[in-house]
């Protein structure tokens, strides 16, 4: 009768499955294999056999224990860390409202006061604009002034001195009939004794 042979590969996967890792799962066929194929199926090696699988699945409890130990860690602290997390979100959340309400408060006040000195630095504006046009059109009206008050001296002395041309023209026209007539006398009494000495002399001859 043929010895069937044993799957080590089977055995290893079905132990795998069962919670083993793959240290133990090779560990545990391996020992199979050797029992199968040696015939060596004693008591004792049952009793081996027996107790490898009994300290796998009591390490693979422990293992597991400790897994769904650390899981349910992992969850509390991940919980814990995710309560911590929302709750430093919303005290972030809440500071940035806090502070966006305050940076709109400050800019609106900002905004005021910037009105407000718009407005201030308008009227002033307005003011000295108007300050401006009233000079400039006091200028103007002083300067109209002293115009016509200058075209009016500048006209009287131009007529004062008209005046004193006219006069000095005809003192100087009395001045020279005066002299006309005083050299008009000497040549009359000049050509008289010019004529006196003619005679004279012709009557001497």
């Amino acid at each position: 009768m043929t010895t069937p042979q044993f799957d080590t590969l089977r055995a290893a996967k079905t132990l795998k499955k069962g919670g083993f890792d793959e240290t133990q799962a090779e560990s545990v066929v391996h020992t199979l294999d050797q029992a199968v194929n040696e015939n060596l199926g004693t008591k004792t090696d049952l009793k081996l056999l027996q107790s490898e699988m009994k300290q796998g699945f009591t390490q693979s409890e422990a293992a597991t224990d400790k897994l769904r130990s650390d899981t349910e860690k992992g969850f509390t602290n991940a919980n814990a860390a995710t309560k911590q997390g929302f709750a430093d979100a919303k005290a972030a959340t809440d500071e940035l409202r806090s502070d966006t309400k305050q940076g709109f408060t400050q800019s609106e006040a900002a905004t005021d006061k910037l009105r407000s000195d718009t407005e201030k630095g308008f009227t002033k504006s307005e003011a000295a604009t108007d300050k401006l046009r009233s000079d400039t059109n006091q200028g103007f009206t002083d300067a109209n002034a002293a115009n016509k008050q200058g075209f009016a001296d500048a006209k009287a002395a131009t007529d004062e001195l008209r005046s004193d041309i006219e006069k000095a023209i005809l003192r100087s026209d009395a001045a020279n009939e005066k002299r006309f007539a005083t050299l008009y006398r000497y040549l009359l009494g000049m050509g008289a004794s010019l004529v006196v000495i003619m005679i004279t002399l012709f009557l001497v001859n």
